[in-house]
């Protein structure tokens, strides 16, 4: 729905991605007791679940385009998640992804970070019970960092649209760029901001962050995916971890 939501703002055409597994990777390692029909059910059985979460997938977005008004197509491969969204998103101007919770596929995870450490483009994380408006209010969490610059230049279709633009520095920010560096680039632009300092006052940085931008009324955070990769293993900064665990703010997030 917020992916509908961003494109029908920009005039973007949005795709909807669903990736199929294979069945074949989803049989469990079985012992040499299983006997070949044992194996034939649990692949149908497989099968079956990837058959019926795929219609389910389809109906959900055929529904909500159907309301949304926006340009929109259906796109589906097969293979592994992570791996296939990376590769599409490469070629996309902006992923639109769910933020993990207790709930989520188990899969998503994995896809995050690849939207996040392997596309080399923008993601923007959803959390479950999104704001109506996105991008109205805009908060930067500025830390004067490579990151958190590239999430900048992502966000300014977005903050070209703002109605108002909070640049919040965080403690122990890059002082050779602090937010009223930041506030002057965004001035050439042509787009007004106000600076602020975090102050946590003995809270975490990504919760003081979080209340500091829900209680502005915030509708999108841009802030860098501070961390960095392995195979198949999400390492991020304390702040990044904690504020895509907590937020229930949009995320405009580059790395």
């Amino acid at each position: 729905g917020t992916g509908l939501l961003v494109a029908k703002q920009f005039d973007a055409q949005l795709e909807a991605l669903h990736v199929r597994a294979d069945p074949a990777t989803l049989v469990p390692l079985v012992g040499e007791g299983m006997s070949g029909a044992m194996v034939e059910q649990v692949m149908e059985a497989m099968t079956k679940a990837v058959e019926e979460r795929a219609e389910r997938a389809r109906a959900a977005f055929d529904r909500i385009a159907a309301k949304a008004g926006a340009a929109a197509t259906w796109r589906q491969e097969t293979g592994p998640e992570p791996v296939v969204l990376a590769g599409a998103a490469r070629l996309s101007d902006l992923t639109v992804i769910g933020r993990p919770d207790e709930t989520s596929d188990s899969q998503l995870p994995a896809s995050l970070e690849a939207a996040l450490f392997d596309s080399g483009r923008p993601v923007l994380v959803v959390p479950p019970n999104p704001p109506a408006v996105v991008g109205a209010r805009i908060a930067i969490a500025w830390n004067g960092s490579p990151k958190a610059s590239r999430a900048v230049a992502a966000s300014l279709p977005y903050l070209e649209k703002a109605q108002t633009i909070t640049v919040l520095e965080v403690p122990a920010a890059n002082k050779a760029s602090p937010g009223e560096a930041l506030a002057a680039y965004l001035g050439l632009h042509g787009l007004k901001a106000t600076v602020e300092s975090l102050d946590p006052q003995g809270k975490s940085i990504g919760k003081a962050l979080l209340e500091h931008a829900r209680g502005q009324g915030v509708d999108l955070l841009v802030m860098g995916a501070w961390g960095h990769s392995r195979i198949r293993e999400m390492i991020l900064g304390g702040v990044t971890r904690e504020v895509l665990a907590q937020t229930t703010l949009p995320l405009l997030m580059a790395h």
